[in-house]
């Protein structure tokens, strides 16, 4: 019962630290290309007939990541944030915009692969990523004068 606590505080606590860390961006220019976990481009644009077009996910650097697409339709739109086991993060409605670009500072996420999803109507896209700590070893000779 101890460790099931322990494990709902902890994904508690990281949600509430993932939504304090959340920062608004306005979008006053053109999206930027994005790139997903395998490197490629992830901004893409969808069929005319759709409501969310131009979906990208760019890697900002820091665990920074910029959510960004465009909503030409305006219509009520379901954007959350889920680790590999479905698990929401996060979690938010925009309504009546035709534009949507929000950092996302992902510091406080452990390594995993996640996803991006936004959703209007019966519409459902998705943006996978990974995070991952990468460590780099080197040698240094010290200098005998």
């Amino acid at each position: 019962m101890k460790t099931q606590t322990k494990k709902i505080m902890k994904k508690s606590a990281l949600v509430l630290a993932l939504a304090a860390a959340i920062v608004s961006v306005t979008a006053t220019e053109g999206m930027a290309q994005a790139k997903s976990a395998s490197g490629t481009p992830a901004a893409g644009k969808t069929s005319s007939t759709a409501t969310v077009t131009n979906l990208s996910v760019q890697d900002m650097g820091s665990l920074r990541f910029k959510l960004a697409f465009e909503n030409p339709l305006r219509q009520k739109t379901k954007i959350y944030l889920l680790d590999k086991e479905n698990n929401v993060l996060f979690d938010e409605y925009t309504y009546g915009n035709t534009q949507y670009v929000r950092a996302f500072n992902l510091s406080n996420l452990t390594d995993g692969e996640y996803s991006f999803v936004v959703e209007t109507g019966k519409e459902k896209l998705k943006k996978d990523f990974a995070i991952t700590t990468k460590t780099l070893r080197g040698v240094s000779l010290a200098s005998n004068n």
